[in-house]
């Protein structure tokens, strides 16, 4: 005989409370919580991807989307696997890159929460620097990121606004390397964006550069199925477009 499964149970140890959106799953559709429950238990352990990996790439997702209560639960759930205050800003700095700044203005509650859950002061220890790359073009930069040929877009705005082009090159640069968090994980995190957000062209540009540092399929597919559980099965629908089966 099976052991009843509670939801209610589940969510009070993960959170030390059972959220009202539990609470209310619970009251209107119990068996609807005891699946996502289940669901959620299947996919937020260590895989191809670890258990901390995955929370860290629900807190980028959900500062990406600017949903503030998710991405609040996932840095619980990074800082209770592991992470640290710099390893969250490191992935959150990297959400500026798809979906700019505003990303990061939701990201810096995660970082307030952090610091408050961690017990740690702001400015607590030495500041996080990158080494300065060599000096490179914006087209050189994107030629090589690219495997050679000049990508459309950067094209397009090298001819109209150079000195933009330019800029977000540097940013890029900054920020998309290995530093606190690997490159491979940082790229992994903008294929979850653009999961969650059912981008094509942003999944396969990221899928490419993930692979780049090698990522695996079995890794993509992880991010697709943590996508799944804040953009639900449509981000599933988008990421496996990129899966090979063997």
């Amino acid at each position: 005989m099976s052991t009843e499964f509670n939801g209610l149970e589940f969510f009070e140890q993960v959170y030390g409370q059972v959220p009202e959106w539990v609470a209310k799953m619970h009251h209107f559709a119990p068996k609807a919580l005891e699946y996502y429950t289940k669901l959620r238990g299947e996919i937020l352990v260590d895989g191809a991807l670890s258990k901390k990996e995955k929370e860290l790439i629900l807190v980028g997702i959900n500062a990406a989307r600017r949903y503030e209560r998710s991405m609040i639960y996932h840095t619980k759930g990074a800082i209770d696997s592991g992470a640290t205050l710099e390893e969250l800003a490191d992935i959150l700095s990297v959400c500026i890159i798809s979906r700019g700044i505003p990303a990061w203005f939701t990201g810096v509650k995660a970082l307030e929460y952090a610091v408050s859950e961690l017990g740690v002061k702001q400015g607590d220890g030495s500041p996080s620097s990158f080494l300065e790359d060599e000096e490179v073009s914006a087209l050189a930069y994107y030629e090589k990121e690219a495997g050679g040929e000049l990508p459309g877009w950067v094209k397009v705005l090298h001819q109209y606004n150079p000195a933009c082009l330019e800029g977000y090159a540097d940013l890029r640069k900054t920020v998309l390397r290995d530093h606190v968090v690997s490159r491979k994980l940082k790229e992994l995190v903008l294929v979850g964006i653009n999961v969650a957000e059912m981008y094509p062209k942003g999944i396969e540009l990221h899928i490419n550069g993930a692979k780049k540092f090698g990522a695996t399929d079995a890794e993509i597919a992880d991010v697709s199925l943590v996508a799944l559980l804040t953009a639900g099965i449509p981000a599933w629908f988008e990421g496996s477009d990129f899966l090979e089966v063997e």
